[in-house]
């Protein structure tokens, strides 16, 4: 079973920053935790960036487009993309999933990873949404973008920021995508 993480953003698009916050680098720890476990638990992964800037192109929609070609041409079983959200409102919270199509097996596995981001973090579950991101429309397999909480909160920015609690989504996220797909034979 294969499955190609990315970790949103990096190179000279760092994503949203706030209360002390750089998205680039929450995305890329929980990316590289959860490329751990799901390695440890037999399945195959390749991961878009390994570091900062690894592998990003400098053009962001080239950059787009290459995150799901990589996938595509690796014909990875599913994609699994790893944000951090942000708001003009401070006191908006929560896990949620972005997949291009709702009724889909990405929809079902999105479901699976946020319900168990929240049940485990005790997370605010916002469930998962239709999105047209490339990253989402542009691969060949069941993609799901996941945003795991937003750094414009006072409270989730420290949740974000913490090396145990990034560990620990990631641990939330790997438990997410074996309860709906299993474990590799």
């Amino acid at each position: 079973m294969k499955i190609f993480i990315d970790p949103g953003h990096g190179g000279p698009d760092p994503g949203a920053v706030g209360n002390g916050v750089t998205e680039e680098f929450v995305n890329l720890n929980v990316s590289l935790e959860l490329a751990r476990l799901l390695r440890d638990a037999g399945f195959d992964v390749r991961l878009y960036r390994t570091t900062s800037d690894g592998g990003v192109l400098d053009d962001k929609n080239a950059d787009l487009r290459n995150r799901a070609a990589q996938a595509n041409q690796w014909d990875a079983d599913y994609f699994i993309s790893i944000h951090t959200n942000s708001s003009v409102n401070p006191a908006v919270q929560g896990v949620e999933a972005y997949v291009y199509r709702l009724g889909t097996t990405a929809e079902r596995l999105g479901q699976s990873i946020v319900d168990s981001v929240a049940s485990e973090l005790g997370s605010v579950n916002r469930g998962v949404m239709q999105a047209n991101f490339a990253v989402l429309r542009r691969t060949n397999m069941p993609a799901v973008l996941v945003e795991l909480g937003y750094l414009t909160n006072s409270t989730e920015a420290l949740n974000l920021n913490s090396p145990a609690w990034q560990r620990a989504v990631a641990d939330a996220i790997f438990r997410g995508i074996v309860n709906y797909i299993g474990f590799p034979d």
